[in-house]
């Protein structure tokens, strides 16, 4: 679905009936609810320490490029370093889960958000795929419970049926979403490949909002081009420093 000119996965079809379109339920309530009143869950959480997961890292070096000697690993931390200091200008405590080239354990990433006592969790990412004409943004939120992922299925079908930690929050985590992939479409100006829901285990296993971004692909030439470029990514810290200023400002707003 589009929503204020955004495009949104949802979990269920959409059923048409007597000329009529009827949406999920679960649809409506897990994720248009949050976006359109965010003030229909109490109490809106604080938001002071924020966790930044820079995706792979040492021997894992996530999606690569060989045409053009591109490594997710590496833009991945330096997009993280550049959100901390932006993220740190504006008041907040922040972490990183890896601060140099080594790798960390997916369960090891969310211990640290955990210790920190993080109030937010954004994991940085650069997508691959086999063909090299995709290209885009798109940005993951945890699945809440017995809705279906997308684009791919569960790995297990018992997934659907578990109420993972991080489901606690998934109402702010469709408004933290909608928000942080709203500025990122916006600033980067790349094709807006959607806000998708996944059982990613660095989302289901976290205790605080989540989100995961996927700020490109490396195996598009043209935009792997672009990533490669230090302005550039400065341009996406800022688009996720802003992603993240507007879901403080409206939590805050609920607050007052």
């Amino acid at each position: 679905v589009w929503l204020n000119g955004l495009k949104l996965f949802l979990g269920e079809p959409v059923v048409s009936r007597s000329g009529t379109l009827y949406l999920g339920r679960r649809d409506a309530e897990q994720l248009l609810r949050p976006i359109l009143s965010p003030g229909s869950a109490k109490p809106a959480p604080t938001l002071r320490t924020i966790v930044i997961d820079p995706g792979h890292g040492g021997n894992d070096p996530g999606n690569q490029n060989s045409r053009l000697k591109l490594t997710e690993k590496t833009f991945t931390l330096d997009v993280a370093k550049r959100l901390e200091r932006l993220l740190k200008a504006q008041g907040y405590r922040v972490v990183l889960t890896r601060t140099n080239d080594r790798r960390v354990e997916l369960d090891e990433r969310t211990e640290i958000a955990r210790k920190a006592r993080a109030d937010l969790f954004i994991s940085i990412h650069f997508n691959g795929f086999s063909s090299s004409r995709v290209s885009g943004t798109e940005t993951f939120i945890m699945t809440p419970r017995y809705q279906r992922s997308s684009p791919q299925a569960e790995r297990t079908a018992s997934m659907v049926s578990t109420n993972f930690p991080s489901n606690r929050f998934d109402h702010w985590n469709a408004l933290l979403g909608y928000q942080m992939h709203r500025q990122l479409v916006q600033h980067l100006k790349q094709e807006d490949r959607g806000l998708k829901r996944f059982r990613y285990r660095v989302l289901s296993t976290i205790e605080c909002p989540a989100v995961l971004v996927e700020a490109g692909f490396l195996s598009n030439d043209a935009e792997g081009r672009k990533v490669a470029s230090p302005a550039y990514r400065q341009k996406i810290a800022e688009a996720i420093a802003a992603g993240v200023k507007a879901n403080a400002t409206t939590l805050a707003s609920l607050r007052r």
